[in-house]
């Protein structure tokens, strides 16, 4: 049978039943929207939060306080494979050891990398320092030139240099000879954050060689871009080498990342120069935004060294 056609859908809905037709009643609209996403809404809402701060990685809590070693004079050995900071921070070192007027004996044992002795005048360097009979002879010379003249030595020891190690090998009472003289053997060893970078201290641990104080210098400028310090140096500080270095009393030490290293490399300059507006052997000086990155790793350098402070010379 023929479904009649004349009434308003709006008005009636038909419902076949057989082969009547029975009129229903109109369904009221509904008074609200049909929520179809109920059971998913009934809960709180998502509490939102903004992004983190972006922190500076070298901004560190209070640095550790070392051993005091005010009023020694220091022999000072900078350790470490090479790229790994060493020579930049034993040119800051040097520099405010100048800037002060402390009489200082310094050395450059690198046969490989002549930095040091280039940028520091009054660097003394042995005729061959890739021969290391040469420059075996040649720092025990020198240490004991320092002995006599009780004179401070700050010794750069090249990447994967052995000197120091057969040194220790032949005078295993090297520490105990300075100190009666009222001496302070400090090791500085700059690792980055390879493991293995902590091959010299293993070494010199190996060979029982415990100088008076010991430091570990993180450097921060080999941390690579969207790390932390913390987890780019996680295998470092979880090493069992470094473990028992602090152990025995070392102190780490962060070294901040220098941003316009290569601006002051061209320019072959002193850092305080640098910051200060001078060009070195290029016409211009550092842009104004460079200049003000290098005082402020200055003084990033100033604090973080601040808990061994009078380890320095």
């Amino acid at each position: 049978m023929p479904i009649p056609t004349n009434e308003n859908p709006n008005d009636v809905i038909l419902s076949l039943k057989g082969s009547v037709v029975v009129p229903l009643k109109p369904v009221k609209p509904l008074s609200r929207t049909l929520d179809l996403f109920a059971d998913d809404n009934s809960g709180p809402e998502m509490e939102l939060s903004a992004p983190a701060a972006l922190i500076p990685s070298s901004v560190t809590a209070e640095p550790v306080i070392g051993i005091d070693l005010a009023g020694k004079k220091k022999i000072i050995f900078w350790v470490g494979r090479g790229k790994t900071g060493k020579t930049t921070g034993i040119r800051w070192m040097a520099e405010k050891a100048v800037a002060v007027g402390t009489p200082l004996l310094m050395a450059d044992l690198d046969p490989t990398n002549d930095t040091f002795s280039k940028y520091i005048e009054n660097v003394g360097r042995p005729s061959d320092a890739s021969d290391p009979a040469i420059s075996l002879k040649w720092l025990d010379k020198m240490l004991q030139h320092a002995l006599q003249k009780q004179s401070s030595l700050l010794v750069d020891l090249g990447g994967g240099d052995t000197t120091l190690r057969r040194l220790v090998t032949q005078l295993p009472d090297l520490v105990e000879m300075f100190e009666a003289a009222n001496f302070a053997v400090v090791l500085l060893y700059a690792v980055g954050p390879q493991e293995e970078d902590l091959s010299p201290l293993a070494t010199l641990q190996n060979l029982n060689f415990k100088p008076t104080a010991t430091a570990i210098i993180l450097n921060e400028g080999l941390v690579d871009v969207g790390d932390t310090r913390e987890i780019a140096f996680a295998r470092i500080t979880n090493h069992s080498a470094f473990r028992k270095a602090l152990g025995n009393g070392a102190v780490p030490v962060w070294m901040p990342k220098l941003l316009p290293a290569q601006q002051v490399e061209v320019r072959r300059m002193q850092f305080r120069d640098a910051a200060n507006g001078g060009a070195g052997v290029m016409e211009t000086p550092l842009g104004v935004f460079d200049r003000s990155r290098l005082m402020s790793w200055l003084d990033k350098m100033d604090a973080n060294f601040a808990g061994i402070k009078s380890w320095l010379p």
